[in-house]
């Protein structure tokens, strides 16, 4: 008969084992991402990069939507974290800080539609975003009746998080270059509107 402690040290280190092939098969994504974009990933692509067969990559991710939900969280949690370690916290800051990341996040989103995902990803998606939703919120200046209506500030939160990923996409996308302006002065103008 096993000991309690001894299974429970060897089912940690299998745990452990199972989070760095993950994390090592979302590395290689990431670097296939970055040469050849979405339409170029495949799952044989990202199983030969990480060392895996492309069977193994499947029992950590089911689809390849799957897979880039898991890097749209990987890349939502490290906004998080820079959000929350920002010395200034203003929203100007954080705003600025949101956008380049967004850029990368949108097409990943775009790409793994809700539906198309696992649930506890899409559980850990939008954990993460609540997050970032809270932190632009404490960032808004208060006062008048918006502060007494907590859905119209919760509409509020949402608009600028919304207008934000819609400047992350129209900037990705090399539209506003076409427009004649550019992201920091349309980033500038919207949170002149909160402020």
């Amino acid at each position: 008969m096993v000991d309690t402690a001894v299974k429970a040290a060897r089912d940690a280190r299998k745990a452990e084992g199972q989070q760095v092939r993950a994390a090592r098969i979302r590395d290689a994504a990431r670097d296939i991402l970055g040469e050849v974009g979405i339409t170029g990933l495949t799952m044989r692509a990202v199983a030969a990069r990480a060392g895996y067969t492309a069977g193994s990559v499947y029992s950590y991710f089911v689809s390849k939507e799957a897979l880039l939900a898991a890097l749209a969280v990987d890349e939502i949690d490290q906004l998080g974290r820079a959000l929350r370690q920002q010395p200034d916290g203003s929203l100007a800051n954080r705003a600025d800080a949101c956008v380049p990341v967004l850029r990368r996040v949108v097409p990943l989103l775009t790409a793994a539609r809700r539906g198309d995902v696992p649930e506890d990803t899409e559980r850990a998606l939008t954990g993460r975003i609540i997050v970032i939703l809270r932190l632009l919120d404490q960032s808004i200046p208060g006062g008048g009746p918006r502060d007494e209506d907590t859905s119209a500030r919760a509409l509020d939160t949402i608009g600028l998080w919304s207008a934000l990923v819609g400047i992350a996409l129209l900037s990705g996308s090399g539209r506003f270059a076409s427009l004649n302006v550019n992201e920091t002065d349309v980033t500038q103008a919207l949170i002149a509107r909160f402020t």
